[in-house]
């Protein structure tokens, strides 16, 4: 007893516990009621309905990457421009006193001169007019009969008076031949003139053809 006054309070916590676990132990015994799942009513069936399809849901869509700019090289800096060369200022040439020009002296018009034949003979002297005969003077190359009668009324009748003619004496006749004018100098009539004047016929065939007539 002594011991049980002494530890009161053990012995009481003790036979609680001792309490607790009977009634523990007793209330699990007893049946406990079981509850009887009740099926629920069915359902009126309904007609049969097409399937859906199952709706996927669409994937997000997937973007390339930007890619990133490519970064601008920086271009090399233009050569600079060739130092500009001031030109170098020629010296101007020393300033000279113009030479005297020489003053023309007039000089007389000379005649041209015939061609020199392969065996050229001394050229008769100057007959006038009166004294000579009339020659045919159609036998000169570009003279025909209207030109012999325009000479003829200047008074030229002769290989002689056509060879001594002088550049005044072309000037002065040569506009009075009318549609003939130029023929003189373009026919070469003074140079053919001569050579028949002297007689020369191998000389003028040999350069102006053959001779149209006898001499």
């Amino acid at each position: 007893m002594t011991w049980l006054q002494e530890n009161w309070i053990i012995a009481v916590v003790g036979l609680v516990i001792a309490v607790v676990l009977l009634w523990w132990l007793f209330g699990r015994s007893k049946d406990e009621p079981i509850d009887v799942p009740v099926a629920a009513p069915a359902e009126p069936r309904k007609p049969l309905e097409p399937a859906k399809p199952d709706i996927v849901a669409a994937e997000p869509a997937r973007f390339k990457p930007i890619e990133p700019a490519p970064v601008p090289v920086a271009k090399a800096p233009p050569p600079p421009p060739p130092p500009v060369v001031a030109p170098v200022a020629k010296p101007e040439p020393p300033v000279t006193a113009p030479e005297p020009t020489p003053t023309p002296v007039a000089r007389e018009p000379i005649a041209p001169t015939a061609e020199p034949s392969p065996a050229p003979a001394p050229e008769p002297t100057p007959i006038p007019a009166t004294a000579t005969k009339a020659d045919n003077l159609q036998l000169l190359k570009g003279v025909g009969p209207k030109m012999v009668s325009l000479l003829s009324g200047l008074g030229v009748t002769s290989f002689q008076q056509i060879a001594y003619w002088t550049d005044a004496d072309i000037a002065r006749i040569d506009p009075q031949l009318g549609a003939f004018q130029g023929r003189i100098a373009r026919d070469n009539i003074v140079d053919q003139a001569s050579y028949l004047a002297r007689g020369d016929k191998v000389g003028f065939e040999a350069k102006y053809g053959a001779l149209g007539g006898e001499l």
